[in-house]
């Protein structure tokens, strides 16, 4: 009998040849006690050449490893950073920037160091000087840069505020009006905060998974917040107490059997987690010290470090000095308030939830308060401390906006899809984004005038009796009438366009894009305004321009005199503080002295005395520093400042430069 043979073509799904490779087997008929048995032979496998690292790269391989989320990260990045470089020297160094910097360079130069307060800025700038030299640039350039990773942050807590609610929260880090301008400030805040809420949430995933291996990341997180700024250790102590307030909740909740097993678990696992975590403190201690000593090179340095934690213990003293950071959250970070508080008072009511998610969660909103309290009753009262509350509040607040995004979503496509919103929410949405800006041309134009538009007006003068002064109540309520009848036509019309249900959360959605308008404009005002001085509360001491005119003239002396823009002898008083050290650091031939007068020979003299010094010499004066504080805001000025940045007391502190004349 003949032998038969029939062919079949399968296909196998196998990861090493790639999915869906054909491959043609034969099956036979042999002879098996007389019978013909169909027999199936193994599989034929094609060889494969790939790389020595696993399988070879290829561009579908390659558009799958980039999503569109980390496409929208790395975009947000860069928009981040931009936002943090762009005409960072616009302004000249603040007193505070210039001690850093001033530090820096004379450290450089092997000049006695003066004062500083945050070893790691130290640290950046003397690392920026001797790569790129010492400008205005440069000694931002490095601190803002490393400021743009907090936009990150949200990454490592993604788990816990989903994938649109972490989206959103580096959406607002990322245009964060404080967070901006601390960042292109030399201003050690931003870093410290963003870092020990980075270590944070690397302990608490820690302390779910036993994952041992972000520990060390973890570690590095800390030691760089404890060097950049006191603030750090209100974020790490409120995260601390949190995690032990969860550790006692769960000793007190598990039975005494349960507590011997674990116990033999953890005495077990003790040998295997011992050296991670002591890998973790050789990480903290090494970069602990390489960046409070400069690598090293500054052994004062470690004190100066050491220091922060006792400036952190002296801010109890001043326990009573009621000075709330919630005006400059109300001025600078409304989203981030309104939409935080909305977030704490949500896991409030959430007793029961016991989930990883809502434990990060609660951690971040516990730091909050916390921060917010102990900025509120003591600690340090500049503004640089709002950055300890901002940061944990715009996780919450991209949480809660994330799901409200993702509720909104499912909820039109469950009742008409696009469509539906097409004709229903969109139309409302752009008739109430309409009538909020006719509010606001309105109030923006009787602050500039005192009066409204024609149409307004007449209202005004009847509810003010037609009197010739301005008054801010009469306004307001004109205001008022106006802003709660258009309210009632949009309220009306959009129930009967979409229902009740989609007419609350569209009014969500305005507040939401109101706030984020005005998140913006005030990142504007605050980080790119070419006003002098700068109207803001978190810019109350700061340098005027003329301070580098001040160094412009030198310079052009010495060349006319000396063909040389920096051999001039010129004698300071050290008075002038560390704004006139650092721009005259240029000048290698200066003398600091509280009697520049007496000194001989010198070519130029820079004092804040307005008398000239004995001889014949002639003057010239410069603003290099203005304070601006916020005097005499009440009523109509208060809204005038805050809608114009208009207002306020301004001191202006001026320096004399006296020259011989030709006939000295």
């Amino acid at each position: 009998m003949p032998k038969s043979r029939r062919r079949k073509q399968t296909k196998i799904s196998n990861v090493a040849l790639g999915p869906n490779i054909p491959v043609v087997e034969e099956s036979i008929a042999a002879p098996v006690n007389g019978e013909l048995v169909l027999v199936e032979p193994a599989p034929r496998v094609t060889e494969r050449v790939v790389a020595p690292n696993g399988n070879a790269p290829t561009l579908r391989s390659l558009t799958h490893a980039v999503t569109l989320e980390s496409a929208a990260y790395v975009i947000l990045f860069i928009v981040a950073l931009l936002l943090r470089v762009v005409n960072l020297d616009a302004h000249p160094l603040a007193p505070a920037e210039a001690q850093t910097a001033a530090a820096a360079w004379a450290f450089l130069n092997g000049s006695s160091v003066g004062a500083y307060t945050s070893p790691l800025l130290f640290t950046l700038d003397w690392v920026s000087f001797l790569l790129f030299g010492a400008f205005d640039l440069t000694a931002r350039m490095i601190p803002a840069i490393l400021g743009t990773g907090i936009v990150l942050v949200p990454l490592l807590a993604r788990s816990a505020l989903g994938k649109t609610g972490a989206f959103i929260a580096a959406l607002l880090l990322a245009f964060s009006p404080a967070a901006i301008f601390f960042a292109r400030t030399l201003t050690g805040a931003d870093l410290a905060v963003g870092a020990a809420l980075g270590a944070l949430v690397i302990f608490y995933g820690y302390r779910q998974s036993g994952d041992t291996r972000w520990l060390r990341w973890g570690a590095a997180l800390a030691a760089i917040a404890f060097t950049a700024d006191a603030t750090a250790f209100t974020i790490l102590g409120a995260g601390g107490i949190f995690l032990a307030i969860l550790w006692a909740m769960n000793q007190r909740t598990t039975s005494e059997r349960e507590r011997k097993e674990n116990a033999a678990e953890e005495n077990s696992a003790l040998a295997a987690l011992q050296k991670p975590f002591v890998r973790a403190a050789l990480v903290f201690a090494a970069m602990y010290v390489l960046i409070a000593t400069t690598f090293l090179l500054n052994r004062d340095g470690l004190g100066i470090a050491f220091n922060l934690f006792g400036e952190w213990l002296n801010a109890f003293s001043s326990v009573g000095d009621f000075v709330s950071p919630l005006n400059w959250l109300v001025v600078y970070e409304p989203l981030a308030l309104i939409f935080g508080l909305a977030a704490l008072a949500l896991f409030v009511s959430t007793r029961g939830e016991s989930s990883a998610a809502i434990g990060l969660l609660r951690l971040v909103g516990f730091t909050a308060v916390t921060a917010f309290v102990f900025y509120t009753f003591a600690g340090n009262k500049t503004p640089a401390v709002v950055i300890a509350v901002t940061i944990p509040l715009a996780l919450l607040a991209g949480w809660f906006v994330g799901n409200m995004l993702e509720r909104a979503r499912d909820d039109i496509a469950a009742t008409g899809g696009t469509s539906s919103m097409l004709s229903g929410e969109i139309p409302v949405f752009v008739m109430l984004m309409v009538l909020a800006a006719l509010v606001y041309l309105q109030s923006v134009t009787f602050l500039q005038q005192t009066q409204f538009s024609p149409a307004l007006n007449a209202l005004y003068q009847v509810l003010t009796g037609n009197t010739a002064e301005p008054s801010l109540p009469a306004a307001a309520i004109t205001l008022a009438m106006v802003s709660l009848l258009l309210l009632g036509v949009f309220i009306g019309l959009s129930v009967l366009l979409v229902g009740v249900a989609r007419t609350t959360t569209l009014l969500a959605f305005a507040i939401l894009i109101l706030l984020a308008l005005g998140m913006l404009r005030a990142t504007w005002l605050l980080n790119f305004s070419t006003q002098e001085p700068l109207r803001e509360l978190l810019a109350p001491a700061q340098t005027p321009l003329q301070a580098r005119d001040l160094v412009h003239d030198l310079e052009f002396v010495s060349q006319a005199r000396a063909r040389d823009s920096h051999i001039l002898r010129v004698v300071a008083d050290p008075q002038l503080g560390p704004v006139a050290q650092w721009y005259l650091r240029v000048f290698p031939n200066i003398s600091w002295s509280n009697q520049p007068a007496a000194l001989q020979n010198a070519e130029a003299i820079v004092t804040p005395a307005t008398t000239p010094p004995p001889g014949n010499w002639m003057g010239q004066r410069y603003h290099v520093r203005v304070n601006w504080e916020p005097g005499n805001l009440d009523g109509l000025a208060l809204w005038r400042w805050y809608i114009l940045r208009q207002g306020g007391s301004d001191t202006w502190q001026t320096t004399m430069v006296w020259l011989p004349t030709e006939q000295q």
